[in-house]
């Protein structure tokens, strides 16, 4: 990765993705409107911290899935080339010596909001990026997850964002599930992931 110099506002997606689906394209394409991004990072773990994972695909798969799913934005290795768990708090600071005077947004599910101060760091996290947050179900609305941020998690206006932008009731375990059992994905995932995954022969044990 290159050193760069103009301040843009870049948006970073960590996940699993295994694999990327519909849901991700969707919700990254309303942020991307309601947000302008110069750029957006999409940033696959080597291993989840939080969850296991026994049908996790190789990183080589899922770093070629997310570049067919998501062919504007940059699919960046960063976690996988540290190798094991890597920690939000940490990835966000070796982007910030690449990208010294950039804006980051972090995405993130309500969940994930939810349950922000037992994270590792969420200090750490918040100096170097502003939260994003989708409003991910019907029971919690936008303006209670505001009040949330502000009052249990004690953040600052400037330190987060809650967005309306709904996202598409899908998950990687439906695929996957999908992919056992035989079935069609063709209205979960994109269609070059589809044919990768068919290709690869990925999920279907």
């Amino acid at each position: 990765m290159k050193q760069q110099s103009k301040k843009d506002k870049i948006a970073i997606l960590g996940g699993t993705f295994n694999p990327p689906h519909n849901g991700h394209v969707h919700l990254l394409e309303a942020f991307q409107k309601a947000m302008d991004f110069d750029k957006i990072l999409i940033i696959p773990a080597a291993i989840p911290p939080h969850k296991e994972a026994p049908d996790l695909a190789a990183p080589e798969h899922r770093l070629q899935m997310c570049k067919l799913a998501f062919p504007t934005a940059e699919v960046c290795d960063i976690e996988i080339q540290n190798g094991g768990k890597n920690y939000t708090a940490d990835t966000l600071e070796q982007l910030k010596e690449v990208y010294p005077a950039s804006q980051f947004y972090f995405i993130m599910g309500t969940d994930m909001l939810l349950s922000f101060n037992s994270w590792r760091d969420p200090q750490r996290i918040l100096k170097n990026a502003v939260l994003l947050c989708d409003a991910r179900d019907d029971t919690t609305s936008v303006r209670e997850l505001r009040n949330f941020a502000k009052l249990m998690l004690g953040l600052r206006e400037e330190q987060f964002i809650i967005s309306d932008v709904r996202p598409l009731p899908l998950s990687s375990t439906e695929v996957r599930e999908k992919c056992r059992r035989g079935e069609s994905i063709a209205d979960l995932v994109p269609p070059a992931v589809a044919a990768y995954i068919r290709k690869e022969g990925l999920y279907e044990r």
